[in-house]
């Protein structure tokens, strides 16, 4: 299927305004709720959408965070707002990366330094697939259009690779999958995620 391409801060814009949304669908009995990260529960995948947009801000701003954020096991960030804290995150990572000049040059990443715009990407890719696991915890549509799942799975197919390169227990390896699937479906596959995976039934509990 061909899809538009978008502009990267097009891309930024519709990551962040439907992870937005989705966060503000979650119920306060589905904070718990188990997601498709393994080991983390929707909170959790809130928190981390949330440290690690903060975290790409100040990439944004050619800074690192100090101290840095722990990516994989982020400290608890959202308190009693959490859809505050996550569209507070997002609204300033939108400011500065439309400041002039910011997709010019390299910038720093969590793996080193890229081009600018390779490293929004993968704030972007993080932000919608984090969006997916959202919706698939919680029961409602995902809501990514074919221009951003298109965008994000040549994203995903880059960075993907990369990222396990330099720490394999960050993504499983890629599952097959028809290319006749949707964008949606191939774009989680390409994170090791699995298309189909949904919510267990029965109430949450943590181990």
């Amino acid at each position: 299927m061909s899809v538009g391409r978008l502009e990267p801060l097009v891309a930024l814009d519709q990551a962040q305004t439907g992870a937005a949304w989705l966060v503000a669908q979650i119920q306060a009995d589905q904070w718990e709720r188990p997601t498709p990260c393994d080991e983390w529960r929707v909170r959790d995948v809130v928190n981390k959408m949330t440290a690690s947009t903060i975290t790409f801000t100040c990439f944004g701003r050619r800074e690192r965070p100090d101290p840095p954020y722990d990516l994989v096991h982020p400290a608890e960030l959202l308190g009693d707002d959490p859809v505050g804290a996550y569209e507070r995150a997002a609204a300033e990572c939108r400011l500065v990366w439309r400041t002039p000049g910011c997709l010019e040059g390299t910038a720093p990443s969590t793996v080193g330094e890229f081009p600018a715009k390779a490293v929004l990407n993968a704030r972007i890719f993080d932000t919608t697939v984090l969006s997916w696991d959202v919706a698939r915890a919680i029961g409602v549509a995902d809501g990514i259009g074919e221009a951003l799942a298109g965008y994000v799975l040549r994203v995903a197919r880059a960075l993907v690779p990369t990222v396990r390169g330099v720490n394999p227990a960050r993504y499983k390896d890629a599952r097959p999958l028809d290319a006749d699937r949707p964008l949606v479906d191939q774009m989680i596959a390409a994170t090791g995620r699995d298309p189909g995976w949904s919510a267990p039934t029965g109430p949450p509990a943590r181990p």
